[in-house]
C-alpha cells in the first residue's frame, strides 16, 4: 500500500468553492501524492471508476464507492464530512430518487453507531 498523509487536521478550507466532486477527488488524489492508478489500487475501485469519476462522467457515485475513496485519501473529520457532503450534492442535483437513498444510508448508520 501506497504512504498517504492524513486530511484529519487539514480541513478542505481552498475547496470550499469546488462544490463538484470532480474536483474535490482529483485535488485530494494529487494532495496524496497519488496517481490514478495507485488511488484505485489503494481503494479497490477500477481505474476506470477513478477516472470516470475524476472526469465527471460518474454523476452519481455509489454511497460505498464513496467511503473507499475517503478511506484510500485518509480523509477523516471535517473533511470526511465535507467529502460526503459534496458526494451526496451532486448525486442528489442529478438523480433525485439518490437522495432519498443516501438519506436511509446516514439513517442506518446513525442507528448502528447509537
Amino acid at each position: 500500500m501506497i504512504s498517504r498523509t492524513t486530511h484529519r487536521e487539514e480541513p478542505l478550507e481552498e475547496a470550499q468553492s469546488l462544490e463538484e466532486l470532480p474536483s474535490l477527488v482529483r485535488l485530494l488524489r494529487e494532495r496524496a501524492g497519488l496517481t490514478q492508478e495507485e488511488l484505485a489500487f489503494n481503494s479497490g475501485l477500477s481505474i476506470r471508476t477513478i477516472s470516470d469519476l475524476e472526469r465527471g462522467r460518474t454523476t452519481a457515485p455509489q454511497r460505498r464507492s464513496i467511503e473507499l475513496l475517503a478511506d484510500a485519501l485518509c480523509v477523516e473529520g471535517d473533511s470526511l464530512e465535507q467529502f460526503r457532503r459534496t458526494a451526496r450534492g451532486r448525486s442528489v442535483a442529478q438523480c433525485p430518487s439518490c437522495s432519498a437513498r443516501w438519506q436511509l444510508d446516514e439513517l442506518t448508520t446513525q442507528r448502528r453507531s447509537a
